[in-house]
């Protein structure tokens, strides 16, 4: 049987929510002799040690200008006229526009990942927007990794597929110790908050410092530590660095170890008030058997239940999530049961073999039907 070419396209393979679960699948599928991958960037940053054990083979096409760059256009054509692939994969709004030349004059059907996010509202006038109608026009079949995101970008429904994101959870065995790890990373008390997330406008590091800084007036056995790339000239970084000059307020930077970090801690916090998708950070807190305290926004609510494994906060207040994470850390019993909650939504309804197969199921799909031009998926 001939292999199957997929040619993957994303920006980088930095850490991150899409770049995490490209990761995933890739791990899945290499386990399989039917197909034979490559993977297209425009940036040189992969921060996944991981990758290179794949041996998956890349390209890079370096970008001349900052954003949109037709340069890249061209080079991506060039490549799937000489590689010859039967999909190409696309991992971002800007990914998926650059494919449509080899999409639309080559014929190679494009299986579009784009949509990852849900923000609480949407222009539907904006270039954004319009922008998403012509690439889903154009697109093969479109993934979705939340209803939240099914719902708020509305791609056409007879193209669409809801494939909840998957976790490899042997990703989680073996970790360093957690006492080892607090050495490491100074939490010198016995309980320690942790929030997972790049330095952005997107995630409210600002929110989470003020919190912790309330908390520690009332209790010195507690760090509050932040994780997560960030640009030096960034203002909240400045902030951020201001801040964690307390000794049981810490920020990490990026690290290779977040698994084992957010194991040695007690409670995961997320606050991303432009909404999310179904969030990988959320997730891995999950898969560790930790209390996740986030936004009542998007995709969030496919994971949390409040009173369950967690709380999903609607109009977050730092009075409000400090009672929130102070009566956690006083109810032991409570912060065991919801981690385990969280442990169990994991296995059953994320685990890595589930995300797999949907995605190979869409892949078999395409190629036994494209050319006959048919409906792919019926339902959401």
């Amino acid at each position: 049987m001939n292999k199957v070419k997929i040619l993957f396209f994303i920006g980088a393979l930095k850490s991150g929510g899409k770049e995490r679960r490209l990761m995933e699948l890739m791990t899945f599928l290499k386990k399989d002799s039917t197909y034979d991958m490559e993977v297209v960037l425009t940036s040189d940053e992969i921060h996944f040690p991981e990758f290179h054990k794949l041996d998956i083979p890349y390209e890079l096409i370096k970008k001349k200008w900052s954003k949109y760059d037709p340069f890249i256009i061209f080079q991506f054509y060039k490549i799937c006229r000489n590689k010859k692939p039967h999909l190409i994969h696309s991992w971002g709004r800007m990914q998926s526009l650059y494919t449509l030349p080899a999409v639309l004059l080559l014929g190679i059907p494009l299986v579009n990942s784009q949509i990852t996010s849900a923000p609480p509202k949407i222009n539907r006038f904006s270039f954004s927007y319009l922008l998403d109608q012509l690439i889903f026009m154009c697109s093969t079949a479109i993934l979705v990794n939340s209803k939240a995101g099914m719902k708020f970008f509305n791609p056409p429904r007879k193209k669409s597929k809801l494939i909840y994101n998957g976790l490899n959870l042997k990703r989680f065995d073996n970790l360093t110790n957690k006492e080892i790890i607090k050495k490491k990373y100074h939490i010198k008390t016995k309980y320690a908050v942790i929030m997972v997330a790049t330095v952005s406008p997107k995630k409210d590091y600002d929110l989470f410092f003020k919190i912790a800084e309330n908390i520690l007036q009332q209790r010195n056995d507690i760090t509050f530590i932040g994780v997560g790339p960030y640009y030096e000239k960034d203002p909240m970084y400045k902030k951020i660095k201001r801040i964690t000059e307390h000794p049981r307020l810490i920020f990490t930077g990026m690290i290779n170890e977040v698994e084992a970090l957010v194991n040695a801690c007690d409670i995961g916090i997320l606050f991303s008030p432009q909404g999310e998708g179904l969030s990988n950070t959320i997730l891995e807190y999950m898969a560790l058997g930790k209390p996740v305290v986030a936004n009542d926004l998007g995709g969030n609510r496919e994971l949390i239940i409040t009173g369950k494994n967690g709380y999903l906060v609607e109009r977050p207040s730092i009075d409000e999530i400090s009672k929130i994470i102070l009566g956690l850390i006083k109810n032991r019993k409570k912060c065991k049961d919801f981690g385990e909650t969280s442990k169990q939504i994991i296995t059953e309804r994320f685990n890595i073999d589930k995300m797999g197969k949907a995605f190979d199921q869409v892949y078999k799909n395409i190629l036994n039907h494209h050319t006959e031009k048919i409906v792919l998926f019926s339902e959401r």
